[in-house]
């Protein structure tokens, strides 16, 4: 389907990857499909071509996308700009910010405790899902100590953050909650970066608040995941 030489360059996976953002974009706008962020037709196609194409493997595509990735730590980084710039409400809803997250963080690790078991999960399947809400470097770090399965916690989060990317908003905006605080400490404390994302075309208080349920979840995953486990277990 694809020359080789244009397979074995390292900017084909550069370049797929943006061809193809740019014609999902294009895609969500025609059909004004605005429940679905356009990276996710854009992650199908990836995948179709992956898939699909003969002399493509995930191999030649990494080589050059995983520059991409590399850019995640700058973005990432950028969340700085509105965490500042809204510094100040961040400061007097601190408790309100700490507490919020720990309960989410509580409630998320029990949920998926008792989901997975109920469903007949593996112990180590049902470890590996556990982070599911934490942003992926700390995700699989938890899923390490805890007896996950790295590689398993990592599509356990991506589509946890496609999930929150595409449909957070709609679910907010079902049960009625405008607040944007409320917002977004509830999108990054779900479906961390992937979901908070979402947040840049909404408000810039949803982002800042975002990018700290981020952080904050990650702390508290940490803390909380080795302590209710064998709670849970002993539990069921």
């Amino acid at each position: 389907m694809f020359p080789d030489s244009l397979v074995n360059s390292p900017l084909f996976g550069i370049g797929l990857t943006v061809i193809l953002y740019a014609f999902s974009e294009i895609f969500v706008d025609r059909l004004s499909l605005r429940i679905l962020p356009p990276f996710v037709p854009a992650c199908v196609g990836i995948i179709a071509v992956i898939v699909l194409a003969p002399n493509v493997s995930y191999e030649k595509y990494a080589s050059g996308a995983e520059f991409i990735n590399f850019l995640l730590g700058p973005a990432t980084i950028a969340l700085a700009l509105p965490l500042y710039k809204n510094r100040l409400i961040i400061k007097e809803k601190a408790a309100a910010l700490v507490g919020g997250v720990t309960l989410a963080t509580i409630i998320a690790i029990v949920v998926v405790y008792f989901s997975a078991k109920s469903l007949g999960a593996s112990e180590q399947v049902l470890l590996s899902l556990i982070p599911k809400s934490v942003t992926t470097p700390i995700a699989i770090d938890i899923a390490k100590t805890i007896g996950g399965i790295p590689a398993l916690t990592t599509a356990a989060v991506i589509f946890t953050g496609i999930l929150g990317a595409t449909f957070n908003h709609k679910l907010l905006q079902l049960f009625g909650i405008k607040n944007d605080i409320a917002a977004g400490l509830a999108i990054g404390a779900s479906s961390h970066g992937l979901g908070t994302s979402a947040c840049a075309s909404v408000s810039p208080v949803q982002l800042a608040i975002g990018g700290v349920a981020i952080a904050l979840t990650g702390i508290t995953t940490s803390i909380f995941a080795p302590i209710l486990l064998p709670i849970l277990k002993s539990i069921w």
